[in-house]
């Protein structure tokens, strides 16, 4: 007999900053939370907090002031009504009856609530290139967690790489902790970034900190190469250099402009993706968004989904950033307190205000740092475009010319996507690359079918638990059908 769900009035699913304030606010008020997140602590990966919180390594001023923020956000859950729990992944959720189902310390069990907040975060985004696989290069999030999390460099001399203001964070961040950087690589031309950067004028105080940031790479001597892209990595069995390239206005690389630089670190982001499988698989709504090329989970006003009781705040509903995760956690938790009966000590009408800005503040930046479809040129048919199941980009290439224009299609053809990231890292890889193979606008490709569990659990987790082989009776496929052995 199954067992009975354990219950909760409010569930959020992810403890960053948008599922924090979420749960803060809603507890507040005075609901019940239960929060869950996947890894041992909250934070999410903007205010990640070190592994030890005494006697671990001294910060450089900008990640001190980052944990710090954090720390600050992270108090909250210290409210009794809050139920924290960490190290548990929420792999399936049925819509009808509002169950999330778990796999956590104490193995698998659902929770069953009256209202569900998903707050999921985002995925970082990559285009391959030759030798991106090489140990050694690794997304710009990667280098952050090494260094909020443990102190670490995963490096010593370092090129950043691919399109928007996280690779200027990232610099400094690698810089103040003692790193070289022998090259920031911005896709975006001189000319477009400053150009772009006017439409922030009424935005003063982003603007500032974006020039305050290139700033500071100037005067520690970083060579910043706008309008490039990098074209290779060097390595036989890790990374040794890598080969940089001017583009044009479309991404396209520019041949005879390669720059070879001397490296051992490559840290990669062309922006993000919101994570959006759990709301897909309850049957939410989803949207285009053209600021940043890609998917998210549709809401109203108050943040509520298509789906009755589920919610949507920060990444997953569009990316915008730790300030905008913020006010719509607040925002969230202050509406689904609300439609338990509470009265959240907050006013909404502010929040909406402060919403509207923060998310305008946030397309601008989408328009700036879109990524460039030339870059697929970048992409040859030998190289690795779904790392799990080690599809090549010249056998999409081939499914495509027999007449595949959707990423489902892919599956029967390479199996790229049903590895145990589950399209997570190549799915918008693949959109790309359908794209610009076939003319089709991006919005016209959609994304893998979100099916559970979202991520890979035990056997048991799914089908319950293993029963005593001894007892088993199976079919025989080599001796026939319809022979049973016991």
């Amino acid at each position: 007999m199954p067992q009975k769900p354990d219950t909760t009035e409010i569930a959020i699913v992810g403890a960053g900053p948008a599922g924090v304030a979420a749960a803060v606010t809603a507890a507040r008020a005075g609901a019940s939370v239960t929060v869950l997140d996947e890894y041992a602590r909250p934070g999410g990966q903007y205010y990640k907090q070190p592994a030890h919180a005494d006697g671990g390594p001294t910060y450089p001023n900008s990640l001190a002031s980052n944990i710090e923020q954090g720390r600050e956000l992270l108090e909250g859950l210290s409210h009794p009504g809050i139920d924290l729990q960490c190290n548990t992944l929420v792999w399936n959720i049925s819509a009808d009856e509002l169950v999330l189902d778990l796999c956590g310390p104490a193995g698998a069990r659902a929770l069953q609530a009256q209202c569900i907040i998903l707050c999921a975060g985002a995925t970082e985004r990559v285009m391959p290139f030759p030798g991106w696989t090489l140990p050694g290069v690794i997304m710009a999030g990667a280098s952050q967690l090494m260094l909020k999390a443990h102190g670490l460099l995963p490096g010593k001399r370092f090129l950043l790489a691919g399109t928007g203001p996280l690779l200027q964070i990232t610099a400094i961040q690698l810089l103040e902790a003692g790193a070289q950087i022998a090259a920031l690589v911005e896709l975006r031309s001189r000319t477009e970034f400053l150009r772009s950067a006017a439409s922030l004028w009424r935005y003063r105080d982003k603007l500032g900190q974006g020039f305050a940031n290139l700033q500071k790479l100037l005067q520690a001597r970083v060579p910043i190469k706008f309008g490039h892209t990098i074209a290779r990595a060097l390595g036989e069995n890790e990374v040794s250099g890598a080969v940089i390239m001017r583009v044009d206005g479309d991404g396209r690389p520019i041949p005879g402009s390669e720059t070879t630089l001397k490296v051992d670190t490559i840290c990669l982001n062309y922006g993000f993706a919101p994570a959006t499988e759990l709301p897909r698989i309850a049957g939410c709504e989803q949207y285009f968004d053209q600021d940043y090329a890609t998917y998210a989970t549709s809401t109203n006003d108050n943040l509520e989904t298509s789906i009755t009781g589920i919610l949507a705040a920060g990444e997953t509903r569009g990316m915008g950033g730790a300030e905008v995760a913020v006010i719509e956690g607040q925002l969230a938790g202050s509406v689904a307190a609300q439609q338990l009966g509470f009265s959240p000590p907050i006013d909404q009408n502010e929040l909406f205000d402060k919403r509207l800005q923060a998310r305008a503040v946030a397309a601008t930046l989408g328009k700036m740092f879109q990524l460039k479809p030339g870059l697929c040129a970048l992409v040859t048919d030998d190289v690795p475009v779904c790392r799990c199941e080690e599809v090549s980009a010249g056998e999409v290439r081939t499914a495509i010319r027999n007449g595949v224009v959707q990423l489902n299609q892919l599956k029967p053809w390479t199996r790229a996507g049903m590895g145990s990231c589950q399209g997570r890292i190549c799915g918008d890889i693949l959109r790309q690359i359908v794209a610009s193979e076939t003319g089709l606008p991006l919005q016209d490709i959609q994304p893998f079918t979100a099916r559970a569990p979202v991520k890979p659990v035990p056997l048991e987790v799914v089908g319950g638990p293993v029963a005593d082989t001894g007892t088993l009776t199976w079919e025989d496929h080599v001796g026939g059908y319809g022979v049973a052995r016991t």
